[in-house]
């Protein structure tokens, strides 16, 4: 019988319908004149759809995505779709029985629901046939599985990599150091609002480019979004913490130190704030940095960005820690119909982490991104490298981190700074202990109960209500659900841990 994702049959002739040319682009060709996975007719054909983060995806057919196919013998047809709409189009293409052979996604209800109803497979008992893939780390498979299963490879970020990148040269004109604490933060925020960091004599520039709120709670000493204690589950809006770094936030909007309409700005305004010269300060992750000096030195040239991940406070060094992966790459069962096929393409992952493909992902093309110069390779053009490789090739399909593989070479000091940083975040990380969990009200209303949370935040930050009325949405978040999942993880904690 098959369910209501269509699991039992590929929904092929779907292919040519106008809600999946408008949703993900195509499917893959399958038939018997083209290469069955693990076959010898030719390359294998793999259609492939992500959420993609670059400013433009490359060109079809372009030089990198053939040298990726020639490494793999594969024959690639990629839909690559902004992040922020990839998270609409998705469930959409889902629920048609229609995707491709590979696909993004993270644990959320959408993809939960889609696993308990048999849609992907199940990857964990093939894995040793595949030395790359066998040897990621098994922290990271379990924050990704389901109750206990794996049903995905892991797109492999560092465990604590959110980062504080700023103006370098902002802090140098204005004499001042790194912050380390949250006062001297605030007041090199002040300092880039008020005290003409860029030196062109005009009141233009602001602290903190912002979207959203929330991301210094763990440094007041708040939770990694849940704590648990002696089997208890507590979530970080139920603590003082949690509501001190909010009023914190608060006074910066008041202040006039980040950008009001934080909560509404689109991603390429957000980043332009920095890029573009007006702001010095953006927290997003460790990756990011150099494509953000590169865009940010065609403004302006003599720009430069550093950053930094820990602001310390009362409770000592403390960083929020994610599942050490940006959510998992997955095989749906209507696309991939055979044993044979799922092999063929887990061998597309696994070679291409071997040596030469992670060299390309690492460095990208001789003589276009990377020149080798006494046998080591030297990047010649950073910003064309990251937008034609990092985030087209390296992010979406690099399951292990490409320099573990790769052609030793010399790295831009950013990407230097970002192994460093990273690893010297892994001494202070704090977890959180729901991500090997599964609640079935977070997964059936995870997404409708944090709005309830990010609404309250912004409209408390912005002075629209006062503490007694967050606390207030805090409760209604209680009621509606939010105590019924603290005590659906502590049930499954206690299942897990018999």
């Amino acid at each position: 019988m098959v369910n209501k994702y269509g699991v039992k049959k590929k929904l092929s002739v779907i292919c040519s319908s106008v809600m999946l040319i408008g949703i993900l682009g195509a499917c893959s060709n399958n038939d018997e004149n083209t290469t069955t996975a693990g076959g010898n007719k030719g390359p294998q054909e793999i259609g492939i759809t992500f959420n993609f983060d670059g400013v433009e995806f490359p060109a079809e057919e372009n030089d990198v995505e053939k040298k990726i196919e020639e490494i793999t013998n594969t024959k690639l047809n990629i839909q690559a779709l902004p992040s922020s709409t990839y998270g609409e189009k998705f469930p959409v293409a889902l629920a048609s029985g229609e995707l491709p052979e590979v696909v993004s996604v993270g644990k959320d209800p959408v993809t939960l629901d889609a696993i308990s109803g048999g849609v992907f497979w199940e990857i964990g008992p093939y894995l040793e046939q595949f030395p790359n893939l066998a040897k990621i780390n098994p922290i990271i498979y379990d924050n990704i599985s389901v109750e206990g299963k794996i049903y995905g490879l892991p797109k492999i970020r560092p465990f604590a990599r959110n980062a504080f990148a700023y103006r370098q040269d902002w802090l140098k004109n204005l004499g001042l150091d790194e912050p380390k604490t949250i006062e001297e933060y605030y007041e090199v925020l002040k300092a880039f609002t008020h005290n003409d960091p860029d030196k062109n004599g005009k009141n233009d520039t602001i602290g903190l480019s912002a979207t959203g709120v929330g991301a210094l709670c763990v440094f007041f000493g708040a939770p990694n979004k849940w704590d648990e204690k002696d089997g208890i589950f507590i979530r970080d809006v139920l603590t003082d913490e949690y509501l001190e770094a909010l009023k914190f936030e608060r006074k910066l909007f008041e202040e006039g130190l980040m950008n009001k309409d934080f909560a509404a700005i689109d991603r390429p305004e957000w980043e332009g704030n920095l890029t573009e010269g007006k702001a010095g300060f953006i927290i997003n992750t460790t990756n990011a940095v150099i494509a953000y000096e590169d865009r940010l030195k065609q403004h302006t040239p003599d720009a430069t960005l550093h950053f930094f991940s820990i602001l310390e406070e009362s409770k000592g060094k403390r960083v929020a820690s994610g599942g050490g992966n940006n959510g998992f790459i997955a095989f749906p069962k209507f696309s991939v119909e055979s044993e044979e096929e799922l092999l063929g393409i887990m061998k597309f992952f696994d070679t291409l982490a071997a040596a030469e493909g992670a060299t390309v992902l690492q460095w990208g093309l001789e003589g276009v991104h990377h020149e080798i110069m006494d046998g080591k390779v030297k990047m010649i053009d950073s910003d064309k490298y990251q937008n034609e490789v990092a985030f087209p090739y390296r992010w979406p399909l690099g399951v292990v981190p490409p320099e573990e593989n790769a052609t030793e070479g010399e790295m831009h000091r950013l990407a230097k700074l970002e192994i460093e940083v990273t690893t010297d975040n892994e001494n202070y990380i704090v977890n959180d202990p729901t991500l090997s969990l599964i609640s079935q009200t977070s997964n059936q209303m995870g997404s409708q109960l944090e709005t309830i949370i990010t609404d309250a935040n912004i409209k408390f930050v912005m002075g629209e209500i006062d503490e007694k009325g967050w606390k207030a949405e805090i409760e209604m978040w209680r009621e509606r659900g939010g105590d019924k999942i603290a005590k659906e993880y502590a049930e499954a904690f206690a299942k897990l841990n018999k």
